[in-house]
């Protein structure tokens, strides 16, 4: 199939999943049927569902089993987005006003619960997996809750060992369950972790770009030191055993808030923003390794998947620069 038609069929999906959220809105006499509507104005890349409709479509399933999966997957990823927007107090997510800041907290926290709800639902429509996809998405939503509240307790600065865990914990139960999903679907039953591992290392390079996004350019402030969150720079920093860095961790245990800035720059302009890119790399590159080793069918979704983190990566590697 030429390039332009991949595009076109991704596209076709992409509508078809809107049609099916339009479909499965609130009751309209409900008011979480308005912060619903607005919700998926803007639904975002919905990358999760993509991974589900992609691997759907290699192992040659059901369509409509397909869809419904893919919005499942991507309805609990979203109710986990508007969550975290309630203990973060974000004002914004995705170019608007954040359902939080929009509608307050208490719609906020009744739409998410919603989400988790629809998302339980429509995998059980699969009438042959329903109880398997259902059991696949509960798991990944406990360890992502998990890796969360990991990341939201974690106030001292973080060792790396406990930053790979927590940002593994939060990214990829989710992108690994649409592709997983999948293969249950298809009776693909792969005793290997070799795709836990491959998304583990995109989990990785993931968060760890946006980490290094949080840091660079310091003309913006940072939210993770600003709130004492984990961050891969700002791990590499307090670790570099230097005097700057010791003085950074008695600030940084500091309930001081005034000096972000100071420390944000001191973080950009050191060497552990170059470190940091570079594990980045390796990460990847460890991602590619493995792209072989998935169940043949699967390869294509794989390599899709890395390419697109890389995209990613480079997108904000080039507008840290400009």
């Amino acid at each position: 199939m030429s390039p332009v038609k991949l595009v076109a069929k991704g596209l076709d999906r992409l509508s078809q999943l809107d049609s099916l959220y339009q479909q499965e809105m609130p009751q309209s006499d409900s008011s979480l049927f308005a912060a619903a509507q607005y919700h998926f104005q803007n639904p975002g890349k919905s990358f999760r569902a993509q991974l589900a409709l992609s691997s759907g479509s290699a192992l040659n399933l059901d369509t409509q089993n397909s869809l419904h999966w893919a919005a499942a997957c991507e309805l609990l990823h979203n109710a986990s987005l508007i969550h975290d927007d309630i203990s973060d107090a974000s004002t914004h997510r995705r170019g608007q006003a954040s359902i939080n800041e929009h509608f307050g907290s208490d719609m906020a926290l009744c739409l998410g619960d919603w989400m988790v709800a629809k998302s339980f639902e429509l995998a059980t429509r699969n009438k042959s997996h329903g109880g398997q996809l259902v059991v696949l998405l509960a798991q990944a939503m406990q360890e992502t809750c998990s890796g969360q509240i990991s990341d939201i307790n974690q106030r001292q600065c973080a060792a790396l060992s406990a930053w790979e865990q927590i940002a593994k914990s939060k990214t990829a139960p989710l992108l690994i369950a649409p592709i997983k999903g999948s293969a249950i679907c298809a009776a693909i039953n792969d005793k290997s972790d070799v795709l836990e591992r491959l998304i583990g290392f995109c989990a990785l390079s993931y968060q760890g770009r946006n980490d290094i996004n949080d840091i660079v350019p310091s003309s913006h402030r940072s939210s993770d030191l600003d709130g004492r969150k984990p961050n891969l720079v700002i791990s590499l920093y307090a670790d570099a055993g230097t005097h700057h860095s010791q003085a950074f961790n008695q600030w940084y245990t500091s309930a001081d808030t005034t000096d972000v800035s100071h420390w944000q720059k001191q973080i950009a302009a050191s060497e552990v923003i170059f470190q940091a890119n570079q594990l980045v790399e390796y990460w990847l590159s460890q991602a590619d390794l493995l792209v072989p080793l998935m169940p043949s069918k699967l390869r294509a979704v794989a390599e899709g998947l890395v390419a697109s983190v890389k995209q990613t990566a480079a997108i904000e590697t080039q507008e840290q620069l400009a």
